[in-house]
């Protein structure tokens, strides 16, 4: 217990400023390097990923489509409803503001995965790719490469059983036993890992867009019921972003510290941005421009935390539950039950398939990442580690091991930024050369 206290305290800090010097400014340091690619081309970012981008031209490859949406499988998940939840049951409505704040960084984060991830893979004996941020911060110093690596399939394994537990909280509200879902997901997970990256595509494509959809549509409809409590709930989020927020209700009140350690833990585990694990899925596209592919990832981060998170955030403000002193991770879900049985099933509905999409994506993410680093033998191994932290997630739930995530996510991030950050000049050079080829009308 005194290790544990130790470790949380630990982390607690390094989210409060070390953490958040380090995304933003590593953030702006990308986006001014790259020419403000997430500013001056979203249009272009839009138009690329709208319209699906170049299609996959390899038997048994995937696009660049179906791996951003693949990616997405893996940020589109618990982050986005428990853990804006929680976020706001911690830190209060200011949370989200720097939510927003690690949001717009992190498409810059997302973007230099991405862009890296593809422009330094390479094929194997079989023709298939290899990549990730474990190769390109190879590049910066091996050992780096190698320590990401380590720390990124150790965060995985711990995030599926996360996404394990907020499906198992969520079936139990509708009476469903939590072991039973905990087994039939465990066999899920087990077929989607075997069959690999194309089996798991063949899932996200489906699953991801639809589940998306529906929950924005059900958010709005929510909003709109609460209309009139809009505005002051946007007017919450940018004043107590900088001056706190005050006990109310059930809510025992927050300091800015704490609003700032959680909209920026909980933004970073909603979206990914910043350790590197979407390079991972990413490098695996069949897609000759790396910065076209870093366009997804800038959508991605757009998609996540811009979009969704927001909605989530402004559901659970402007019915008030965020005064009714809920834990986090039912919070969302109470939010959206206020307009009826049918708000319920909606919410915790998305939150099952949203869980699902990230605990597979994840998984088939590490058994990838495995292989590529220690071989065949090893990406079993791992794959065997997964499916237990699978079950153990499903019984104990999501708030045991939400904690060990931000713990994970402090080191990857830590080893990825200031990697990246050595990698600046290739970065820039991929990015200034590729838009003006597209200026000059060679691609």
């Amino acid at each position: 217990m005194i290790i544990y206290n130790a470790i949380m305290t630990f982390t607690d800090w390094m989210w409060t400023l070390p953490l958040l010097i380090l995304l933003i400014g590593g953030g702006l340091v990308i986006t001014i390097a790259c020419d403000f690619v997430q500013i001056k081309h979203f249009g272009f970012m839009l138009r690329t990923t709208l319209s699906g981008g170049s299609k996959s031209s390899g038997e048994g490859q995937i696009s660049g489509l179906q791996a951003m949406i693949a990616t997405l499988a893996n940020t589109i998940g618990t982050g986005n409803i428990v853990g804006v939840g929680s976020a706001i049951a911690i830190g209060g409505p200011g949370a989200i503001f720097w939510m927003w704040v690690i949001g717009f960084v992190a498409m810059a984060l997302k973007y230099s995965e991405a862009v890296l991830g593809v422009a330094t893979r390479i094929k194997d004996e079989n023709g298939n790719w290899k990549g990730g941020a474990n190769r390109y911060l190879s590049m910066v110093w091996k050992p780096l490469g190698v320590a990401w690596a380590i720390s990124c399939v150790f965060t995985m394994a711990i995030a599926c059983g996360v996404h394990t537990g907020s499906i198992t909280d969520s079936a139990e509200t509708f009476g469903i036993p939590a072991p039973l879902v905990t087994i039939i997901f465990t066999i899920i997970v087990f077929f989607v890992i075997r069959g690999g990256v194309k089996a798991l595509v063949s899932v996200t494509d489906k699953l991801v867009p639809i589940m998306g959809i529906v929950y924005i549509l059900s958010g709005l409809l929510v909003i709109v019921l609460n209309i009139s409590n809009l505005i002051p709930s946007l007017v919450l989020i940018f004043t107590d972003a900088f001056t706190g927020t005050a006990a109310t209700g059930g809510f025992v009140g927050a300091t800015v510290t704490v609003a700032i350690r959680n909209g920026c833990a909980r933004g970073v585990y909603s979206n990914d941005g910043g350790n590197g694990s979407a390079s991972i899925l990413h490098s695996q596209a069949d897609i000759d421009e790396p910065v076209e592919q870093g366009m997804y990832g800038i959508f991605e981060v757009f998609a996540c935390t811009m979009v969704i998170c927001t909605f989530t955030a402004l559901v659970v403000l402007c019915t008030g539950a965020w005064q009714s002193g809920d834990a986090g991770s039912v919070m969302a879900i109470n939010a959206f039950s206020t307009i009826g049985p049918i708000g319920h099933f909606v919410s915790a509905l998305s939150l099952i398939l949203f869980a699902a999409s990230s605990a597979l994506s994840m998984a088939t993410s590490s058994g990838i990442l495995a292989e590529d680093l220690f071989g065949k033998t090893m990406k079993r191994i791992i794959q065997v580690c997964v499916i237990v932290c699978v079950f153990v997630g499903g019984i104990i739930g999501v708030d045991a091991a939400l904690p060990w995530v931000d713990v994970c996510n402090m080191i990857m991030i830590l080893f990825n930024v200031i990697g990246t950050l050595f990698l600046i000049k290739m970065l820039r050079q991929l990015t200034l050369d590729y838009f003006q080829r597209r200026k000059d009308k060679l691609i």
